[in-house]
């Protein structure tokens, strides 16, 4: 796989000699693009320092007789935690969730055993806590279990989303191919265009890291547009040639793709 995306980047009309890759191999590939593209999340959920430490020695707030009891005097308990950039609230049972500003933006509501999760002030979920309580949960390893859920899911979130953003570029660029139905399986083609997003994904991976101002960011993506007109160009030029042997006959390396086995070898795929 290394050299198929080195081929990707490089040299993007040997791609074709992969045409014949499975499905399943395509959904690697993907997979594996999604990581790098993913790694500035990585990067900002292990290197997030928030301005008050999440744990529960600084809410002042601890579950007793399974219920959220806040005594401390000294914290203003309307105002926010930070968690991962939402807002976090801890109240007792009496204080009203109304009165927080949560109008704008995310917000998690720890209160008596619920844990509320709110977005632009309207409430998506609850969740109740009161067998794990009853278990012996404490706030403290429960902050913490949230923490580390979150990220988790914030990584396979941003993986997946990534994996559907990429099968969408390879379909819009195969769009073009349409025309040559009758002389080149779509299936194929999609899957040589698939193999040409690499460009495309090192831009975000490095967009991600670096957050590219939005002209650098789009003559960036203009670039790494190259490899899949080329594979587009390529893949016409072979067309062409095929449905005009009197004009020009191609070598037999030029036909257009067809099912036969590839000719990448196994090397390719380390």
């Amino acid at each position: 796989m290394y050299k198929l995306i080195v081929d990707g980047i490089v040299n993007p009309r040997n791609l074709l000699k992969y045409r014949n890759k499975s499905g399943w191999y395509v959904l690697a590939f993907f997979t594996i693009l999604a990581l790098f593209i993913s790694i500035g999340t990585i990067v900002f959920l292990v290197g997030y320092q928030p301005t008050v430490p999440f744990e529960a020695a600084a809410t002042g707030c601890a579950y007793e007789s399974g219920s959220l009891v806040c005594t401390d005097p000294d914290i203003a308990y309307d105002e926010p935690f930070d968690f991962y950039g939402i807002q976090a609230y801890f109240l007792n049972a009496d204080d009203e969730v109304s009165s927080l500003d949560i109008s704008t933006g995310s917000a998690i509501v720890f209160q008596e055993h619920f844990i509320g999760f709110f977005d632009q002030g309207k409430q998506l979920m609850t969740m109740d806590l009161a067998e794990e309580l009853a278990a012996g949960l404490t706030l403290d390893v429960m902050m913490q279990t949230l923490l580390r859920w979150y990220a988790i899911v914030a990584v396979l979130v941003s993986v997946l989303f990534n994996i559907i953003l990429l099968a969408f570029f390879a379909a819009m660029a195969s769009i073009s191919i349409m025309r040559l139905r009758n002389y080149i399986r779509y299936g194929m083609a999609y899957k040589i265009l698939a193999f040409a997003t690499t460009p495309f994904a090192i831009v975000l991976t490095f967009h991600n890291l670096l957050h590219f101002n939005d002209i650098i960011l789009m003559a960036l993506m203009v670039v790494s547009f190259r490899s899949a007109f080329l594979v587009i160009r390529e893949l016409f030029d072979q067309a062409y040639a095929y449905m005009n042997p009197g004009n020009q006959e191609p070598p037999a390396s030029e036909a257009p793709p067809t099912s036969e086995p590839d000719d990448s070898g196994s090397d390719d795929d380390r």
